[in-house]
């Protein structure tokens, strides 16, 4: 009897295992061979679902992006305070780490692929939309941008064992939202 495969399951197991390997060897220097022997899987099947690894790495980040997002917005749904967002975010750290460590790579190493240049791009704008909802309107969509510049500094400055220290950067972040008249909603 033939195995029964659902294959939209599948095809989104294969991505989520994904993003550890493309951060470990880089977009760039990772090879369809070298994801489908890290996956377990035949590298017939992993074509089967992705013509290109090109193709795999945008419905990877589409699928994590998504999800960021969609999480992001059910949290604005049940409270507007910015605190909610901050440790949402720094709960997520190593996640969120991984994923400007992939659009560093796609800058660096693929910035002649205007289609992943645009992936990272609108990513960013997809966090931003998401985030905007935890400032006031007035803010005119700096709220989100202001926020995500903050954190991505802080992910990259912050040492990877530090599990404290959130709280005096997100007051840092309070300090310079006030600079620039971007108040968050309390």
């Amino acid at each position: 009897m033939p195995k029964i495969v659902d294959h939209d399951l599948y095809r989104k197991e294969l991505l989520e295992k994904c993003l550890p390997i493309f951060v470990e060897k880089g977009v760039a220097s990772v090879s369809m061979r070298e994801l489908s022997k890290e996956l377990g899987v035949s590298t017939g099947t992993l074509y089967h679902y992705f013509p290109t690894k090109e193709v795999l790495f945008a419905s990877m980040v589409r699928m994590l992006v998504s999800s960021d997002s969609m999480a992001i917005q059910e949290l604005s749904s049940q409270s507007s305070n910015v605190l909610d967002i901050m440790n949402f975010v720094a709960n997520r750290q190593s996640h969120f780490l991984n994923l400007i460590l992939l659009a560093v790579d796609v800058k660096r190493q693929l910035s002649d692929s205007q289609e992943l240049v645009d992936l990272v791009d609108d990513s960013f704008r997809d966090y931003q939309f998401a985030i905007d909802r935890f400032f006031k309107t007035s803010s005119e969509g700096k709220g989100g941008k202001a926020f995500l510049a903050f954190f991505v500094g802080a992910l990259l400055l912050k040492s990877k064992n530090e599990e404290s220290g959130w709280l005096d950067l997100f007051e840092g972040l309070q300090y310079i939202t006030e600079i620039f008249n971007v108040k968050p909603d309390t």
